[in-house]
C-alpha cells in the first residue's frame, strides 16, 4: 500500500448523521471526503477513501479499512445548536496537527468552537470515540466542520463556503507533509506568443543595379552567400 492518508466520510447509507434545516450530514461528509482526497492527489500526496458513494459503512468495516493507514481524516458536521468547527484527536496524540487545521480556519475567517482542539476519554480510560480507540496506530483526526442546526446553518448550504473549509484542511496537510500549497484554480502561466511579422536582414539598397552587384561581389569574396532582389 503506497497511500499514507485515508479520508473517511462519516455516516452514510441508512445512517444520515445529523439532519436539520435542509442540511444532511452524510451528504456533506461524502462531499468533504472526496474533495479532500482529490485535492491531496493534486498536491502529490497519496490518499484513499473509506467510501465513494452513499452506502452504509458499519463500525467494523470502517475501522478495519482505516487502521492500515498512517493518518486518517474523519469528516463530520456537528449538531446541537452550537457554532463553529472543532477538531478532536486521540488521547495518545499531541494535537499539533489539529492545531494546524484550526489555525488555517482562523486565517480564513471561519468560526471556531471555544474549545477548538481537544480529546475525549471514555469511562474505561481509553479514547471515547471508536475512530480513535479502534484504529490502531493510525493517527485519526475527527473534523467537525460546523453545526447543521446552528447559527451558520444557512451559510453551510453554500457549496463554495463548505469548499473553503475543506481547503483549510488541505493547507494543514500540505504543511504536515512539507508540500507547497497550490491554490484552487490557480491560473497557469501564460505562454509567450510568437512575435508576428517578418524578419529581414539586408546590407544595402541601391537605385543602380551596378552598385548592388558590386557589393554582392565584395561580400562573396568574404565568404557570404548573396542574392539580389529587384522590387
Amino acid at each position: 500500500m503506497s497511500e499514507k492518508w485515508i479520508n473517511d466520510a462519516g455516516h452514510g447509507g441508512s445512517d444520515p448523521g445529523a439532519v436539520a434545516k435542509g442540511n444532511t450530514e452524510k451528504v456533506y461528509t461524502l462531499e468533504a471526503e472526496l474533495y479532500v482526497h482529490k485535492r491531496l492527489k493534486d498536491h502529490g500526496i497519496n490518499s484513499d477513501v473509506t467510501r465513494t458513494s452513499d452506502v452504509t459503512l458499519d463500525e467494523n468495516p470502517r475501522v478495519n479499512r482505516v487502521k492500515s493507514y498512517k493518518y486518517c481524516l474523519s469528516h463530520h458536521f456537528n449538531a446541537g445548536g452550537g457554532n463553529g468547527a472543532e477538531f478532536i484527536h486521540s488521547i495518545y496524540s499531541d494535537g499539533k496537527f489539529e492545531k494546524m487545521i484550526a489555525d488555517e480556519f482562523k486565517k480564513a475567517d471561519y468560526p471556531l468552537r471555544p474549545k477548538t482542539n481537544y480529546t475525549r476519554k471514555g469511562s474505561n480510560g481509553q479514547d471515547y470515540y471508536y475512530m480513535h480507540r479502534r484504529t490502531g496506530a493510525c493517527r485519526t483526526t475527527i473534523i467537525e466542520y460546523d453545526f447543521v442546526d446552528g447559527d451558520n446553518s444557512e451559510k453551510i448550504k453554500d457549496k463554495k463556503y463548505r469548499e473553503g473549509m475543506y481547503e483549510c484542511v488541505i493547507k494543514a496537510v500540505c504543511k504536515q507533509e512539507g508540500k507547497s500549497y497550490k491554490p484552487l484554480n490557480q491560473p497557469k502561466p501564460k505562454q509567450k506568443e510568437p512575435a508576428k511579422g517578418l524578419y529581414k536582414v539586408q546590407v544595402g539598397a541601391f537605385s543602380l543595379k551596378g552598385n548592388a552587384e558590386k557589393l554582392a561581389v565584395e561580400l562573396e569574396k568574404k565568404g557570404y552567400k548573396t542574392y539580389t532582389v529587384h522590387d
